[in-house]
């Protein structure tokens, strides 16, 4: 059992000061979370080093776009999530309790990495920084071994931990799932002004990208829509956004997202933003220079090209931003 951090007594239970639930936990109570566990004046992670899930992926499947684009990421997934969206599509391993998996120390996990050539450690699938003090552990061992880390997070966390944590992290996708403030305490179980303020921290530390699940009646409102992309072009145009269909999961059984609302979507989106990609309805995702509209990476399923030159556009020798 690793030891805990991001905690205080609170007389006989103890606070957990990791995310915005700020959970009280008697002994051997759970948090929101399911992976932190209250104990006696301390705070337990069961769950330290238990992989629920471990795959060699292409980065683009994360997804980012502008980071590394075409390599190889050895990505790996934790029990437990500290939201609760009901069309999660990794519900299974979001819900399952601490402990769950296999035991896999950090850096074993990062020889697992380079023993299949993988470029990069990924933290992604359910909730990873519930489990802040391995991803620690093992983006330290990685960071050793020549290799980036790579974060794909809700960005359900408080301001402390997360400055501490993305100083680890090279490039990080992070869910901005509505506009909503009421929608996302009410139905997701989260704080939207939480998450603003770890993309605004992320924008300062590493290379980000966003992803939005559109979800029909939900959050699919145009004028949402554009209310978000003014507020993610006041941080820079240049932050990539990835507009994803919903399908049916988890509690959620209403039809999946049309082509023609992603689209109209996308273009609002790209009234306001550099780069917009529309995912899990089927089309090709190439990049286009924002100044000459040459394709300088071109994308068929996770197939990718790089058209670049040193980073530029080849057509009018524009700077093309993201880590190439």
């Amino acid at each position: 059992m690793g030891k805990a951090r991001w905690w205080r007594e609170t007389g006989e239970s103890v606070t957990c000061l990791l995310c915005p639930h700020a959970c009280t936990l008697k002994p051997e109570q759970e948090g929101v979370c399911r992976a932190r566990i209250g104990g006696e004046k301390t705070l337990k992670i069961p769950g330290y080093g238990f992989l629920t899930a471990e795959a060699l992926d292409p980065i683009e499947k994360k997804p980012l776009y502008h980071f590394l684009p075409g390599r190889t990421v050895w990505s790996i997934g934790f029990a437990g999530c500290n939201m609760d969206c009901p069309f999660c599509q990794n519900s299974r391993i979001a819900m399952s309790p601490a402990g769950t998996g296999t035991f896999i120390s950090p850096k074993e996990t990062v020889d697992r990495a380079r023993r299949i050539r993988a470029e990069m450690v990924a933290y992604t699938y359910s909730e990873p920084t519930i489990h802040i003090e391995y991803i620690e552990d093992t983006a330290a061992e990685a960071a050793k071994a020549g290799l980036k880390n790579v974060l794909v997070t809700n960005g359900c966390l408080n301001v402390k931990p997360a400055r501490e944590l993305l100083a680890h992290i090279d490039g990080v996708n992070i869910d901005l799932k509505s506009w909503n403030a009421t929608y996302y305490r009410d139905v997701l179980g989260g704080k939207l002004a939480s998450v603003k303020k770890i993309i605004e921290i992320a924008a300062e530390l590493c290379w980000l990208e966003i992803t939005t699940l559109v979800v029909p009646g939900d959050n699919d409102g145009t004028e949402e829509m554009a209310n978000m992309c003014d507020w993610i072009s006041s941080l820079s145009r240049q932050i990539p956004l990835h507009l994803s269909a919903y399908h049916p999961a988890k509690r959620y059984s209403k039809p999946p997202t049309s082509p023609a609302s992603m689209n109209v979507l996308a273009g609002i989106a790209e009234e306001k933003l550099d780069f917009v990609y529309i995912g899990n309805i089927g089309t090709e995702n190439n990049t286009a220079c924002p100044e000459c509209g040459q394709t300088v990476i071109r994308r068929s399923f996770y197939d990718t090209e790089l058209k670049m030159t040193g980073g530029r556009c080849p057509s009018c020798g524009k700077a093309i931003p993201g880590v190439f």
